[in-house]
């Protein structure tokens, strides 16, 4: 045994010392280096997107890559082919389970696809990923789970939209950088992307991009707005191009502690951003009408006095110019809307209270999503924190003064994150976080008003 060993080491020996042994070493090292230098575009191989240089692209691109990847979860065939039978205990919904690979669902957003579908954007807690769900059917019973940004903790705050043409963007973090980035699919489905920076933060807690909201603008180019909490300040980005590979940024607001639970929509009239947000530091939910395109000059209005903690805001413009705009006031504890008859918050606004937190105030209808259907009625999903329900605000009136309180799902912890829809139809879709299961849901209502 002794001499076998002598006689291995020496053979080790002899390969060490011998030439061949250096120039193998010499053109492994030329190879190595030469990769490390080489401009290439990496795109996926199975999904994978190659790192370059620990970074994923050039100049703030973060290159091309393929979202569809083969999968041994409990999916079929590519990440995500999924049929989901109906889980709702109400004949007029359909509520698919369209993920559950481990506390999916969070940050989650909702736009309308070229085909009429919806298409959802959301967060995978547990693997730090960013995901995209892609409905292939009105009820969104089957679909298909794309895989878009991994490696890294991305998509904790994401927003989605679909431009005229029906290009879909997605804007979100990266909370382990502090980055802002942006996604545009290059194809329709999103089976192929792209991955822009759009702006830097200092990472350990130093983000920009918190409670981002995205909108495409009429010629297709994506402006964002967010929160920069390493400044405390409200920032937003525009992109010169429908590629976003060159883009504006600037912060809009900076005096105090501003920009929290911003949300963004395009003027149906000028194209110019409007934006509403929390003032932590004056305690209120405001309103910025921006006279351009990059919010240099612009109007304020404080639409409603709320504590510290009060937000959870969002907005939306009808056909009319009106403004609507629901939030949480944690101050008196209700679920509120504001009305801006032709977005003239200052002459012709009006305040309602919807709905009331009467247990543990200060955490109850929170998490709200608002849009008005093809009727003109104004519909606002909330979660229900005391019953760990769903339901949604359905106005009767354009004031909301008349309303109706739907349940839409009641089994399970379910409501959190939840954003809805209407296509040109009207018809009217929640996606939503189950955190009971830790699944990803939409509602789809038969009818109108989903009673």
């Amino acid at each position: 045994m002794k001499k076998q060993i002598l006689n291995i080491a020496l053979i080790f020996k002899s390969i060490f010392k011998s030439s061949f042994f250096a120039y193998w070493i010499i053109a492994v090292s030329l190879v190595l280096v030469i990769l490390y230098n080489y401009d290439i575009n990496f795109t996926s191989e199975g999904g994978k997107a190659a790192p370059d240089k620990g970074e994923f692209g050039h100049k703030g691109i973060v290159g091309e890559l393929e979202t569809e990847i083969s999968s041994d979860n409990k999916y079929d065939g590519i990440e995500g082919q999924i049929y989901s039978l109906n889980k709702s205990q109400n004949k007029n919904i359909y509520i698919s389970e369209l993920d559950r690979d481990g506390l999916v669902g969070y940050s989650n957003s909702v736009a309308i696809s070229r085909e009429g579908f919806p298409v959802i954007s959301y967060h995978h807690l547990n693997a730090g990923d960013l995901k995209l769900a892609y409905c292939q059917d009105t009820d969104c019973s089957r679909a298909k789970i794309h895989l878009l940004d991994w490696a890294g903790d991305f998509g904790y705050y994401t927003d989605i939209a679909s431009s005229n043409s029906g290009k879909i963007y997605v804007s979100y973090i990266d909370k382990k950088k502090g980055d802002l980035r942006v996604i545009r699919c290059l194809d329709s489905k999103c089976g192929r992307a792209q991955i822009n920076v759009i702006d830097r933060g200092e990472g350990q807690g130093g983000y920009v991009g918190e409670y981002n909201s995205l909108a495409i603008t009429k010629d297709g180019r994506p402006i964002i707005s967010y929160f920069d909490s390493s400044k405390n300040d409200l920032k937003l980005a525009s992109c010169t191009d429908n590629e976003c590979t060159s883009f504006t940024n600037r912060a809009v607001v900076s005096e105090g502690m501003v920009g929290e639970y911003t949300d963004l929509i395009l003027n149906e009239t000028t194209d110019h951003p409007i934006i509403a947000y929390q003032d932590r530091t004056n305690q209120k939910v405001k309103l910025l009408l921006c006279e351009d395109e990059l919010c240099e000059k612009f109007k304020s209005y404080d639409i409603d006095e709320v504590s510290a903690e009060g937000g959870d805001i969002s907005i939306y413009q009808n056909s009319s110019n009106d403004l609507y705009i629901s939030y949480y006031d944690f101050k008196n504890n209700y679920l509120k809307l504001a009305v801006c008859k032709d977005t003239d918050c200052e002459n012709s606004k009006s305040t309602v209270n919807l709905v009331e937190a009467k247990n543990l105030p200060g955490i109850f209808y929170s998490w709200n999503s608002i849009t008005t259907n093809d009727l003109g009625n104004t519909i606002i999903s909330f979660y229900d924190m005391s019953t760990s329900h769903l339901g949604i605000v359905y106005c009767e009136n354009k004031l909301c003064t008349e309303k109706e309180i739907i349940y839409i799902d009641k089994v399970g912890d379910l409501g959190t994150y939840a954003s809805l829809i209407t296509n040109d139809e009207g018809k009217l879709y929640i996606s939503y976080y189950d955190s009971k299961i830790g699944a990803l849901k939409i509602a789809s209502c038969i009818n109108k008003r989903c009673n």
